[in-house]
């Protein structure tokens, strides 16, 4: 049972002592793991020691308290939005019908999300859902491509193998990235990486858009980190992906290197050693799992999988695809 509350998003909600709409709340948000408190004073330090997925705050718990202390909750408010260690968390206000906007004019990031009274039970299932959704992925995002990370790709494997939806999954890595970034500096290098994570996106929502796929139920790309992506799509589409982004990184890939190594095809780094090593120009290992369901149980095979292709794939010379060919036990 503790472990079922554990696995839900946590949300506070401040509330005034007498709001009617902690019944409201009880009755709508059952679904969450929320704690009621009656003034945002209260929640403060649980805020800091256990921080929720959402903060509900009813500003009619404010029309209770004098104008001076008024004032104080809500710089308070503003204080831990401007905090970097909270200010993912999002908020959520509940305001009365004629919520006087002049109170908060000096707090510049006070309010950005909002239900004006009278308070509708599906607006609110709505709003909350809507934000714990997008507040997710936006943590959960590559702050350099934008692209869902680790956790989401999981979720998204997981969510299909429950659903038994066929699926196939490719593993993408860019060969050589490192000496690039050694020769050439992290702004270079994240140029390459916000071209190939272009690439990928347009190569993956063209095809999948051309075969009519359901984009929400198939389509998936997400970014593990550094030079490695991950693709989930139709299992009759990530051959022509794969083979595609492949065929256009080759084409573009030479632009990003000087005339000398551009020419030469390689380039010169010192290694830890300090030795000078040859480092042909980047290109990309893709490891292919084709329709993935009918091979896997678990997200964990599919790790297990790609560790073994991808260093078949890096003793190629050049871009290549593997295409795992084993069959489910």
């Amino acid at each position: 049972m503790n472990k079922d509350k554990n696995n839900k998003p946590k949300i506070f909600i401040i509330s005034g002592k007498n709001s009617a709409y902690k019944t409201v709340f009880k009755e709508e948000l059952g679904k969450y793991d929320f704690k009621i408190f009656d003034s945002f004073n209260q929640a403060y330090y649980s805020v800091y020691a256990s921080p929720p997925q959402l903060i509900i705050i009813t500003m009619n718990a404010f029309s209770e308290k004098d104008y001076e202390e008024h004032k104080r909750e809500i710089k308070m408010i503003n204080d831990m939005q401007l905090d970097n260690m909270l200010s993912n968390i999002p908020v959520l206000f509940i305001l009365p019908a004629g919520f006087d906007f002049n109170v908060i004019e000096d707090e510049k990031h006070f309010l950005k999300d909002y239900i004006k009274e009278p308070l509708n039970s599906y607006e609110l299932n709505y709003k909350v859902e809507s934000i714990i959704y997008t507040s997710k992925s936006a943590l959960d995002a590559n702050p350099l491509t934008k692209l869902p990370g680790n956790s989401s790709i999981m979720e998204s494997v997981k969510n299909k193998l429950n659903k038994n939806i066929d699926f196939s999954f490719a593993y993408i890595d860019i060969d050589n990235f490192k000496s690039y970034n050694d020769k050439y500096g992290f702004l270079r290098g994240d140029e390459v990486i916000m071209m190939t994570s272009r690439l990928i996106a347009t190569t993956v929502y063209d095809i999948s858009k051309t075969r009519c796929r359901d984009i929400e139920k198939y389509v998936f790309m997400g970014h593990i980190g550094g030079d490695d992506f991950v693709i989930i799509s139709h299992p009759c589409d990530i051959m022509d992906i794969s083979n595609s982004v492949i065929c256009n990184f080759d084409k573009i890939v030479l632009s990003f290197y000087d005339n000398a190594d551009k020419q030469r095809r390689y380039i010169e780094v010192y290694d830890r050693q300090r030795k000078m090593q040859k480092f042909p120009v980047m290109s990309l290992s893709i490891v292919v799992i084709e329709d993935v369901t009918k091979k896997i149980s678990h997200y964990g095979q599919i790790s297990e999988i790609t560790s073994g292709l991808k260093s078949i794939a890096k003793e190629k010379t050049g871009s290549s695809v593997i295409v795992d060919r084993r069959r489910k036990d």
